[in-house]
């Protein structure tokens, strides 16, 4: 891999990635040097002598920052001119078709994966959405960070009156594996202490049934969940206590679900 990853010139790649480091910290009030450390987990004093530009990175460094500091057509040129294998492979493939709304999507993926950006961004994402200050009290600098990390890769905005919310009026899950992501993410912010309240409630059940009657137990998890969505996008009952709500049941063994035809006859 090493071979893949030769330069052109050293010195043009330091001078483009000071470049962009400049651009990218102007580029929004809270980013810094520090933030730029830990967003690529690269020590902070590699990251002040390459911004000083007092240090040629290692490649596998210089794409952990440019990862960060530029957008994704952006840093395809950068790879291209200065790794130029890895550059014009990825070029091959790349589907110049992806708009700003598929990039929010693929950051959005990244960060639902993070801790405390998934509670951060659930929590944002709703009409009442959310401010610094109720995030800085329930998930301390952590939070803010996420904020601002959501901010700065177009998935959050932050209004005049300081409101934190999604750039979009809805979202959606758009694969099974997104979604069991974000169950098992939910167990972590599942809190013991309010069950018995109204604040929370868990239940877990199994059962063997006929064939037929599986169209009932779809039914009845179905109307849940419209039931829920119909409470959370009811204008009359909109408030600004947050919550989160998952559902699932399946089968324990696939080979045991009959088709339609089967449970007809």
């Amino acid at each position: 891999m090493c071979g893949v990853l030769l330069l052109v010139n050293e010195q043009a790649l330091l001078g483009d990635l000071v470049a962009a480091i400049e651009a990218w910290v102007a580029g929004g009030r809270n980013r810094s040097l520090s933030g730029l450390a830990r967003k690529t987990n690269v020590a902070y004093s590699t990251i002040r002598r390459i911004a000083q530009n007092e240090s040629v990175p290692h490649p596998y460094t210089a794409l952990s920052i440019v990862e960060v500091v530029l957008p994704a057509l952006e840093r395809l040129e950068f790879l291209k001119k200065h790794f130029p294998l890895v550059g014009n492979l990825m070029d091959e493939c790349y589907d110049r078709k992806i708009t700003d709304g598929q990039h929010v999507e693929e950051d959005l993926r990244r960060v639902l994966r993070l801790d405390p950006h998934n509670l951060v961004f659930n929590i944002a994402a709703t009409r009442a959405g959310t401010t610094r200050a109720a995030i800085r009290e329930r998930c301390g600098q952590a939070g803010i960070d996420a904020i601002d990390d959501m901010i700065e890769s177009g998935i959050l905005l932050e209004n005049p009156d300081g409101k934190v919310h999604f750039v979009k009026d809805t979202w959606i899950h758009a694969n099974a594996d997104d979604m069991l992501e974000q169950v098992r993410q939910s167990t972590t912010h599942f809190d013991k202490r309010l069950i018995g309240t109204l604040g929370a409630n868990l239940m877990h059940a199994t059962g063997a049934i006929r064939p037929e009657k599986l169209p009932v137990l779809k039914t009845l998890v179905t109307n849940f969940m419209r039931d829920v969505i119909a409470l959370k996008e009811d204008e009359a009952a909109e408030g600004d206590i947050h919550f989160f709500c998952d559902l699932l049941y399946s089968l324990y063994d696939r080979t045991e679900y009959p088709t339609e035809m089967e449970i007809n006859k």
